[in-house]
């Protein structure tokens, strides 16, 4: 009888301790796969920013196309799409997901997304968003511009701020116009130029001034919306 007692005791302890090692032991790779996924997705997010690049051509080398730059960005003769916080200076063009700081080139500067700062070329600069800031080059273009458009024909959809070109066209402006010729929809705030062309503007000074909610809606130095 008490080697059967002896016995049962034994075995009781046996499962104890064998479910105690079960519960405690690497029967948790779960943890394990965790901490090398918490691991990869550490060095995955570091390598997201980037504080220089080099690009040669748009996405050329593959991390221009999706590393964002956080400093500078050179482009031989073509730079990178991804965004760009800080300086993007290219020889030839531009082409950026967003801008927030400086982007210049030579050729042409784009921002597909919203540009903040300053896009500088020789030929064109566009914003497909929104352009806060400044854009100079001889053709500038925004949806929405916020600052100032400099250079020979300017365009946008919708501007608050200052348009200074030979030729300047906007929806709605929220600022003023100086150039040869100003086009406009709706102005708040004054048209100067040889020729001012407004559905209504709340003032304009030039040599034709055609303002189509005046009282006189055509009239030669000033006009302006009753």
């Amino acid at each position: 009888m008490l080697k059967k007692m002896t016995l049962a005791y034994l075995l009781a302890i046996g499962c104890f301790a064998f479910q105690t090692y079960a519960q405690t032991s690497p029967a948790s790779p779960e943890p394990a796969k965790n901490q090398v996924k918490a691991s990869k997705d550490a060095v995955q997010n570091a390598d997201e920013h980037a504080p220089i690049q080099i690009g040669f051509w748009f996405d050329v080398p593959g991390n221009t196309g999706r590393v964002r730059v956080t400093g500078f960005r050179f482009g031989f003769p073509f730079s990178g799409t991804s965004h760009v916080s800080g300086l993007d200076l290219s020889l030839f063009g531009s082409d950026c997901a967003g801008v927030n700081g400086a982007q210049l080139s030579m050729g042409f500067c784009n921002s597909s997304a919203r540009s903040h700062g300053l896009q500088a070329s020789v030929f064109t600069c566009l914003s497909k968003v929104e352009s806060d800031g400044a854009q100079v080059s001889l053709f500038n273009k925004a949806d929405k511009s916020k600052g100032w458009q400099v250079g020979a024909t300017n365009l946008s959809n919708n501007a608050d701020g200052g348009q200074v070109s030979l030729v300047n066209i906007v929806e709605q402006l929220k600022g003023f116009q100086a150039g040869i010729v100003n086009v406009v929809t709706r102005s708040i705030g004054p048209q100067i130029g040889l020729v001012n062309y407004a559905e209504r503007s709340s003032f304009q000074l030039g040599l034709i001034n055609i303002n189509e909610k005046s009282s006189m809606p055509f009239m030669v130095f000033f006009n302006f919306s009753k």
